[in-house]
C-alpha cells in the first residue's frame, strides 16, 4: 500500500519552468500596458486642470475690464484681479510672449511642464497701456510644449494684431 501512494505522488506533477515564465510574461505585459495608460489619463487631466486655471484667468480679466476700463496691463494686475474677481489662490500669471495673429511667437515661453499645473502666461493686445484685450496661454501635458489653443481676451482674436509682453 506505501508502494501504491509513492508510485501516485510520482505520476503528480508541479508547473514547469517554461509554464511558470508564460504566466510572468503575461503579466508583465498586462503590467505595461496599464502604466501606459495611466500616464496618458494623467497627462490629459494635468492638461484639464491648466485649461481651467487659464479659463479662470480668463473670468479675472474680464471682470477686470468691467471694473477698470481696460484690460490688465501687467502680470500684477491679472494676479491680483479687480474689485469684482480675483485669480484663485494657487494660480499665478507669468509674462506672455510677444508676436502676431495669436500664433507666431517669439522668445522662450515661460511657462513650463514644472509650473504648467499653476501657472498660466499673460500677453497684452497691440499694447499695454490701456489695453483693448489680450492672450492666455497654458502648458498642454499632453504635447509636453505650451498649448498651441490660445484663449484670447477682449477684442484680441487669432487673426488680428500684435501682441507684446507685459511688465511683471
Amino acid at each position: 500500500m506505501i508502494l501504491n501512494k509513492v508510485k501516485q505522488m510520482k505520476d503528480e506533477r508541479g508547473f514547469t519552468i517554461v509554464e511558470l515564465l508564460i504566466v510572468i510574461v503575461i503579466i508583465a505585459i498586462l503590467a505595461a500596458i496599464t502604466i501606459v495608460a495611466y500616464n496618458g489619463i494623467t497627462a490629459r487631466a494635468n492638461t484639464t486642470k491648466a485649461q481651467t486655471n487659464a479659463a479662470n484667468a480668463q473670468k479675472v480679466a474680464e471682470a477686470y475690464n468691467a471694473d477698470n476700463g481696460r484690460y490688465p496691463a501687467t502680470t500684477v494686475e491679472l494676479t491680483s484681479g479687480g474689485t469684482s474677481a480675483k485669480l484663485p489662490s494657487g494660480i499665478s500669471v507669468a509674462i506672455g510672449l510677444p508676436g502676431t495673429n495669436g500664433t507666431t511667437f517669439t522668445g522662450t515661453e515661460l511657462v513650463t511642464s514644472g509650473n504648467g499645473l499653476t501657472t498660466v502666461s499673460y500677453s497684452c493686445y497691440i499694447t499695454c497701456t490701456n489695453s483693448t484685450g489680450g492672450r492666455i496661454r497654458y502648458w498642454d501635458f499632453t504635447t509636453q510644449a505650451a498649448s498651441t489653443t490660445v484663449i484670447y481676451v477682449g477684442a484680441a482674436n487669432a487673426t488680428t494684431g500684435a501682441f507684446v509682453a507685459p511688465a511683471s
